[in-house]
């Protein structure tokens, strides 16, 4: 074997190296590992992941660790967490905790709805941190009333409709599989030049920013359902049986899309939560309640929905929610019948275990880079839905190369080039907050979407 074959070779055993377990005498599914390992996988051959499987590899070994070190916590073990046994008594435990969290929480269901949107809209940015939600609604930030058997909370940007048990999801309502790809045709125009891309393969392009945005939102829920932690005095002043409940519910939930694929494929769409965007066909007929508000108008912006059984699943879809407002901005000038494509390859049952096992550690990584302001400061969140919608808004093929991918990498001087974009994004989303806040047109050209929601729309979404 001559010297360049075997330096070929290293370069590969290191690139297609297996999940690394560290210490942990913890295991993934052999299947989901797998999954993470096939080269052809969804994020492997994505341009964001420079490193190909080993990033993939990487980022669900970090966020499985972190997964069973919080799973020993909230059950006071120190035992392999996967092993058949100890499995099997923590989803006991966890099935046990949901029944007594859906006995309790009937005698608190609008606080505890209150409180989960007032914790996803302020550290969303959608909340001023120094309001709670009765502060809000008296001041008008905030109006809330009934609707279509939920709660709908009219912000500024978006309505925000939530059920907490009210609604079954129907599985009916997610697409299960990938449809068909379907071959974009050359415009009249093309022009052939070397440096111009085929509809097909910006079309790819666009199908990868996609992926790593659904990971970003789904990242965010993982992340953002334990936000009710920070808010633990006020949780415990609802009812101080249910914290711990809940650690336990999230915590055995988390560690099934690492250890359980076969119970993950027969769940399919039979969900305890669900969120997206209300066609616009919505009923807007209210059936006011007098401890909301009785307005008969309706403001003039989307409704997105979150749907969660109990309490953390509902802030988990809020999270969701709250983060595919500025999501959109992908669509925005984008041909309709790509977009068709682009959604209908990504936006699936069969990604999102792949988007939650992503998702959780590239948010995580993301949120080291980012500016303290959006971070650490309070106050600072304010411009989290500027600057997310100017993030999503990024060319794909410089979004994937350029932005995400050195957020992926362990190389300082490409975290530096994160960093420096972000804080650029930063302050162009600090220009458009003020000329918002200065404009008597609700319409501010600095936050217009029509476009995209031209395209929503048609999709149906």
């Amino acid at each position: 074997m001559g010297n360049r074959e075997l330096e070929r070779l290293i370069r590969k055993i290191v690139k297609e190296a297996p999940v690394d377990y560290g210490d942990y005498p913890e295991r993934m599914d052999p299947k989901i590992q797998r999954r993470i390992e096939d080269p052809e996988g969804l994020y492997a051959k994505n341009r964001a992941f420079r490193g190909g499987v080993s990033d993939v590899e990487k980022i669900t070994g970090k966020r499985f660790k972190e997964v069973v070190d919080y799973v020993k916590r909230y059950f006071g073990t120190e035992q392999n967490v996967t092993s058949p046994q100890v499995k099997m008594a923590i989803q006991g435990q966890q099935m046990q905790a949901v029944s007594q969290a859906m006995r309790l929480e009937p005698d608190y269901k609008e606080q505890l709805r209150d409180l989960a949107v007032e914790i996803a809209a302020k550290e969303e940015g959608w909340l001023p941190y120094s309001d709670n939600m009765e502060q809000a609604i008296e001041k008008g930030l905030v109006i809330k009333k009934r609707k279509d058997g939920g709660v709908v909370y009219e912000f500024d940007f978006v309505n925000m409709l939530t059920y907490l048990g009210e609604k079954r999801i129907d599985p009916s309502m997610f697409k299960m599989k990938p449809e068909k790809e379907q071959k974009l045709p050359l415009p009249p125009n093309f022009s052939f030049d070397i440096d111009e891309l085929t509809p097909e393969e910006q079309k790819q392009l666009e199908i990868e920013k996609r992926n790593v945005i659904n990971a970003l939102i789904q990242g965010k829920g993982k992340r953002g359902q334990f936000s009710y932690q920070m808010y633990k005095d006020r949780l415990d002043a609802i009812d101080p049986r249910l914290y711990p409940l809940y650690n336990k519910i999230l915590g055995a939930n988390d560690l099934m899309y690492f250890t359980d694929e076969d119970l993950i494929e027969a769940l399919g769409g039979n969900a305890a939560g669900a969120a997206g965007k209300m066609p616009e066909s919505n009923s807007d007929e209210d059936d006011d309640d007098e401890e909301f508000d009785d307005s008969d108008g309706e403001n003039d912006v989307d409704t997105y929905f979150a749907n969660g059984l109990i309490f953390p699943i509902l802030l988990h879809e809020l999270f969701k929610s709250f983060s595919m407002v500025q999501a959109r901005a992908q669509w925005k000038d984008m041909d309709p019948e790509m977009a068709t494509q682009v959604i209908s390859q990504t936006d699936t049952m069969q990604n999102e275990p792949m988007n939650f096992r992503v998702g959780g550690e590239l948010v995580r990584k993301l949120r080291t880079l980012l500016p303290d302001e959006l971070t650490l400061d309070n106050e600072g969140k304010k411009y989290i839905p500027f600057f997310e919608q100017l993030l999503y808004s990024i060319p794909a093929e410089e979004f994937l190369k350029n932005v995400i991918a050195n957020v992926i990498s362990d190389n300082s001087s490409d975290n530096e080039k994160a960093k420096k974009k972000f804080n650029e994004l930063l302050q162009q989303a600090k220009a458009n907050y003020k000329k918002y806040k200065e404009s008597d047109d609700d319409d501010d050209d600095d936050y217009d979407d029509d476009d995209g929601d031209d395209i929503l729309t048609k999709l149906g979404l």
